[in-house]
């Protein structure tokens, strides 16, 4: 079993590799950031470094998030749309085994373009005499934790709609969204708005508020390490707390998207 596992790994990776729509959005990416980046490289004072240095670590991990979650929704989606499972979900390849593997080679490459961003972000501080501070370190494992969950979330979207309609969901209809509508229909309550249908879809945006992922579950916690890099000791049991519920929304979203698949007729 570990050997085939092995293997589909390894098939995922070169399925990656050869994806010209992934390479076309990694180079996009790549232009924007690096755009957006170049002003800040300029700078002459320390206090402009780190600014330019923060700006930049901060668009790449957005970058990151962006791109893991499409190898999540990518190597689902294609294989669906050109009907390929049918062959692949045949002895010895459970579509159980195969799932995970879908899982663990986007968890695997999200693992590697971490490694890659935080070097990149140490040697930049290095060049302009920065001290290299832990927060780095921080962020690129928040970072991770985070593109594991939205890994598996896109993954289940995958296998229940179209891509592209997966994408406006994750981008659009998302947890914040509905929080900013509770917040919303909860001001107009307060003011003396006593309509029924009002308090139903205050009720409505909260259960959806409840029921979506949320990106950084502890965002409020960890806010003062993205300012200024720094970490305090009691901030790294907020990184362990979210690599829980990353795990936990896996392990869902994994069940989830495991029953869709035996449920369509490739199988």
């Amino acid at each position: 079993m570990t050997e085939l596992l092995r293997a589909i790994i390894l098939a995922d990776f070169a399925f990656f590799r050869r994806s010209r729509l992934l390479l076309a959005f990694m180079l996009l990416f790549l232009l924007l950031t690096g755009l957006q980046s170049l002003p800040p490289l300029f700078a002459n004072s320390g206090v402009q470094s780190f600014n330019a240095l923060q700006q930049i670590f901060s668009e790449l991990n957005g970058f990151l998030l962006v791109l893991c979650a499409c190898l999540g929704l990518f190597i689902i989606s294609s294989h669906l749309r050109n009907r390929s499972l049918k062959m692949v979900f045949t002895k010895p390849c459970p579509p159980a085994l195969w799932l995970l593997s879908a899982f663990l080679s986007a968890v695997i490459v999200s693992l590697l373009l971490n490694f890659v961003v935080l070097a990149s972000a140490t040697l930049l501080s290095l060049i302009w005499h920065i001290p290299v501070r832990l927060g780095l370190v921080f962020l690129s494992a928040e970072t991770f934790v985070v593109s594991v969950g939205l890994i598996a979330y896109l993954m289940l979207l995958a296998t229940l709609v179209h891509p592209a309609i997966a994408a406006i969901c994750t981008l659009i209809f998302n947890a914040s969204l509905f929080y900013e509508a509770q917040l919303w229909s909860e001001a107009v309550i307060r003011s003396g708005n006593t309509s029924s249908w009002l308090r139903v879809l205050k009720g409505l945006f909260h259960w959806l508020y409840l029921a979506l992922p949320v990106l950084y579950p502890f965002g409020e916690k960890t806010g003062g390490v993205h300012v200024s890099l720094r970490v305090m000791h009691g901030d790294w049991k907020y990184l362990l707390y979210s690599l829980g519920y990353a795990l936990t929304l896996s392990a869902f979203c994994y069940c989830a998207a495991l029953f869709a698949l035996q449920r369509k007729k490739h199988i």
